[in-house]
This record gives C-alpha cells, structure tokens and sequence, in this order.
C-alpha cells in the first residue's frame, strides 16, 4: 500500500470517528445523559450555545438538568457535515436540525418563548397544550485527537431558524397511536438494552 493511499486511508477513519463522535452527542442530549455527554469533549473543552458559554463539561451539568424540567421529549440530528483534518486536529461543520416537545402552562411557556408568543396561544386557548419547538443550525466545532481519541476542543453553535407551535400531537386514537412509542430519556431507553448476546463458551 502506498504512503498516499495509507494517508487517504487514514483521512477517512478520522472523519468517521469524528461523525462517532457528533452522533453520539445527539444520543446523549436526547437521553439525558450526562456521563455520556462528557465523554465528547476534552476537560478543558469550551462550548459556546448561546444560553450557556463556558466550559464544556459545565455546559454538560447546565443542560441536562435544563432539559428534564422544561422538555419532555425530543429528537436531535446532524444531516451533513464537513470535516478537515490536519495532523491531530480538525475542523467540523455539521448541520443539525432538533425537535422537542415543551411543556404547557403560562408559567412554563413565557420563560421559554416569552411574552408575545404566550399572549398569541392564550388568546387562541392554546396555552396549556404542549408545545412543539422546531430549530435547525450548525456545530462549529475544532476538534483534538488524543491518544488516539477524537474529542471536542471548541463548540459554537449557530441556530439559523425556529419554528414554535401549539403541539397537536396524536397519542392514544386512531392507527397512529399503535406508533406512539417513545424512548426514555434515561439508561432504560430500548438503546442501552440493545445488546449483543454474550457468545456461549466453546465445549
């Protein structure tokens, strides 16, 4: 194998351990994870994401406590992203779009969405209902590979859009309610079951 193709070779197992690592961000804020939150960034890392700019293991502590009050279950994604690798570090720009369902209730909603959006879904008689909070943006993250390991050094998030509506959600009539099954936003969620069978010791 040439020196060339050894490096391109190389190229792509960074990228995909980085993608490992971008995903498994997803898992872990949707989960509620904090363990698992922490494994993506060095100590020192930073995060700056908008509501919580520091470091990144504090973010970790600040959000997941944030998400069990005010979310009740949601749905992170990245869809594409553009990793360039130079030596033990890299530049990503993944783009994610999130999904989460808010909880009702003036007390909850004005915090969140503040007073106009409140004010538009009391009037309609809306506001007790959940609340679906739509947003897409980017991950603008350095990342350092440390013996051996890709983590997060550096996050900025950007938030390009939002979109807030009055849930409508269907859970218990019709067809689609056979399909409401949604995770645990704990270690009981299905994923953390889904184990491979320990293989039988051979006779």
């Amino acid at each position: 194998m040439s020196q060339s193709l050894e490096a391109q070779l190389r190229l792509v197992l960074d990228r995909q351990e980085i993608e490992r690592v971008l995903m498994t961000y997803c898992r872990a804020i949707d989960r509620c994870d904090l363990e698992l939150l922490k494994t993506v960034y060095h100590p020192e890392a930073t995060d700056d994401h908008g509501s919580f700019s520091g470091n990144a293991h504090e973010f970790a502590e600040f959000i997941i406590p944030t998400l069990r009050q005010v979310i009740l279950d949601g749905i992170h994604t990245v869809t594409h992203c553009l990793i360039d690798v130079d030596g033990d570090f890299a530049t990503s720009e993944a783009y994610y779009w999130a999904y989460q369902r808010c909880h009702g209730g003036e007390e909850a909603v004005v915090p969140y969405f503040g007073e106009d959006y409140a004010a538009r879904v009391k009037e309609q008689g809306l506001i007790d209902n959940f609340h679906d909070y739509y947003c897409g943006g980017r991950y603008i993250d350095l990342f350092e590979r440390r013996n051996g390991e890709w983590k997060i050094l550096r996050r900025k998030i950007t938030n390009e859009w939002n979109d807030i509506r009055p849930c409508m959600r269907i859970t218990d009539q019709g067809g689609v309610a056979d399909f409401n099954l949604p995770g645990r936003r704990d270690r009981q969620d299905p994923v953390y079951l889904n184990t491979i069978p320990a293989r039988e010791a051979a006779e």
